[in-house]
């Protein structure tokens, strides 16, 4: 591969991580990005001093403001220093493990210290408060934004969709809070290597993307837990939201699967691969949950390789 084709690639990897980061994070997205890409500047060995000097910057400019600054101040920014230097530390120890083994660990330490800290502290209800206090308000400028463009009151039927929307978001806060921080650490290791070496396969390709075949029990015991206890709290709400959370991962691995098997999408498919997620997402991503868990137990792009069924690299 040319080095000018090599250094173009990744932009669009880095675009759906930002859009992702974007639509899921519940406090401010550009500092959920900048906290990890800071630490990770700073802290991880470079030979160029620009990069540990934009990462000073990037963090200064995240941690500012702590005179005027609130509860979900210190939750968001606590939680996403301690994940980043959980990131770190896995780097340092483990430099040649691909990103995502090194992420999941960070987000299982973080997210086991966070809860740790929080029960023996008794603030895991203030912090389950503050959360909800910042979604209300984000659903409640998005009552006011719609009812100054309809000019009016809103319709019953869309009132009522949004308050549903408002519901499952907050049942499903810590996945969501989960797979936005990934998206951010994913974010933020790119950049990181961009900027050091103008490499832009800092992750890899989808077609590519996959996992210790181990976790499904995770997505298993995560439904179990949750149909079996009280899932409007406790350790039901617990294991239904580890479930989404692998299951989003596993419905990424299967349109890994498929993109592999297709040989990949040109930018039409891309296109329409967009619009069924805009008009069929439920669908489509049921799909590929039931493709990538197959492929857990399977292997079926091993076993498409090993009998030349895979099309062409074209992503």
């Amino acid at each position: 591969m040319s080095e000018p084709r090599l250094r173009a690639r990744g932009w669009g990897r880095l675009t759906a991580l930002l859009l992702l980061v974007l639509a899921l994070w519940v406090g401010q997205p550009l500092v959920a990005v900048a906290i990890p890409f800071g630490l990770l500047a700073i802290l991880l060995p470079v030979e160029k001093l620009r990069v540990p000097i934009l990462g000073a910057v990037l963090l200064g400019l995240s941690l500012g403001g702590m005179a005027a600054a609130d509860g979900f101040w210190y939750l968001e920014r606590g939680w996403l220093l301690l994940t980043g230097g959980w990131f770190v530390a896995v780097s340092l120890a483990w430099p040649a493990r691909p990103f995502l083994p090194r992420a999941l660990t960070a987000l299982a330490g973080s997210a086991v210290w966070t809860g740790g800290l929080l029960l023996a502290l008794g603030g895991l209800g203030q912090a389950d408060r503050l959360v909800r206090e910042r979604v209300l308000g984000a659903a409640g400028a998005t009552r006011e934004l719609l009812g100054g463009l309809t000019g009016g009151p809103l319709d019953p039927s869309l009132a009522e969709a949004l308050e549903r929307t408002m519901e499952v978001q907050l049942f499903l806060v810590p996945a969501t809070i989960l797979l936005a921080t990934l998206a951010a650490l994913a974010a933020g290791w790119w950049m990181c290597i961009r900027i050091r070496t103008g490499s832009g396969d800092a992750l890899g390709r989808l077609r590519n993307f996959r996992f210790a075949d181990g976790l499904i029990w995770l997505l298993i015991a995560g439904l179990v837990v949750g149909l079996v206890a009280d899932w409007t709290g406790g350790w039901g709400r617990t294991g239904l939201n580890m479930a989404v959370f692998m299951g989003a991962l596993y419905a990424l691995r299967g349109f890994g699967v498929l993109l592999f098997l297709t040989g990949g999408l040109s930018w039409f498919g891309w296109g329409l691969l967009i619009l069924g997620l805009l008009l069929a997402a439920p669908l489509l991503l049921a799909a590929a949950l039931v493709v990538g868990v197959a492929d857990s137990w399977l292997d079926l792009r091993m076993r498409a390789a090993s009998s030349g069924g895979s099309g062409p690299d074209s992503t």
